[in-house]
């Protein structure tokens, strides 16, 4: 993600007031106020897999309260999880569950030093109480590649977190910068892409748990692993959470819209272009799947 800051102006009796309102992300442009609001380490949100009978509380981000209603007062429907998909899922909140962000930074998240880049190595003690980095994936990272920073605790970044969610399941044998993510699978055998705003309403899917979310912006974009999908409904917004390194939060939840794109209105300039998913990961049913949604 690139860096920003925005700048509100207000004109109020002749006074000017700025306010200066850093938000951050991957490559630095702003992000949303996610971490201010998290749950602390390894405090990843309910991830929902399937429908459930129980009510599901959806935050704007992990830690904040609010439930979404539906329309009959029951629980909102969740996406199940392709067989891939929740091994997928299971990995990548092993390795979002162990990321910290670097101690000097005292708790204050800021471009680009002071992200979720860093993680708990196996047999170490800090940060205490956080569970450690899967060691397989970082066996995977050496080996794919050998001394690169992008792959390094304190530098990990999200194309990485996404590959080593993959690494032990399906790996992604192609990278790129993230945004590119979209274009380097479109057509690969064994992989397809989900649009969401990357196509009109008519030709838009629903996400599922395990898919790669990819983020465009007027830079390199961003991307992340989608944990859990609530569907949304013709009259009500649904919910996406992903997780990633290298942001504000290991964890963030986003509304789903009706007509199957996302609100990342606390992510300022970026938009979720679509999904990559393994094609042997078995697609929501069609009634589902396209956007009947959107009015």
């Amino acid at each position: 993600m690139s860096s920003s800051r925005m700048i509100l102006t207000a004109v109020a009796g002749g006074v000017v007031v700025v306010l200066m309102l850093g938000f951050v992300t991957l490559t630095g442009l702003s992000a949303s106020l996610a971490w201010s609001q998290s749950g602390g380490y390894g405090s990843g949100p309910g991830i929902c897999q399937t429908v459930t009978a129980t009510p599901t509380t959806v935050s704007p981000t992990p830690g904040s309260s609010g439930t979404t209603p539906s329309p009959t007062g029951t629980a909102p429907a969740c996406v199940p999880a392709s067989a891939i998909g929740a091994q997928v899922v299971a990995l990548a909140k092993a390795m979002a569950d162990a990321l910290y962000v670097n101690p000097d930074c005292g708790g204050h998240i800021s471009y680009p030093d002071c992200y979720y880049t860093w993680y708990k190595v196996p047999g170490s003690s800090y940060p205490p109480g956080l569970p450690t980095f899967p060691q397989t994936v970082i066996q995977y990272g050496e080996q794919v590649c050998p001394g690169c920073s992008a792959w390094a605790n304190g530098t990990y970044q999200c194309v990485s977190f996404v590959r080593g969610a993959y690494s032990q399941v399906y790996p992604m044998r192609l990278t790129a910068n993230a945004f590119d993510l979209w274009t380097t699978y479109a057509g690969q055998p064994g992989w397809q892409e989900i649009p969401a705003a990357a196509a009109p309403s008519g030709q838009r899917s629903m996400p599922m748990p395990g898919d790669v979310m990819i983020f465009k912006d007027a830079s390199i974009g961003h991307a992340a692993i989608v944990m859990s999908v609530v569907l949304p409904t013709a009259t009500m917004d649904g919910a996406i959470t992903f997780s990633n390194s290298n942001s504000v939060s290991p964890y963030t939840t986003m509304p789903l819209l009706p007509d199957l794109t996302v609100d990342t209105s606390g992510w300022p300039g970026y938009t979720v272009w679509g999904y990559i998913r393994p094609v042997g990961a078995t697609s929501v049913s069609s009634t589902l799947a396209s956007g009947q949604f959107s009015s």
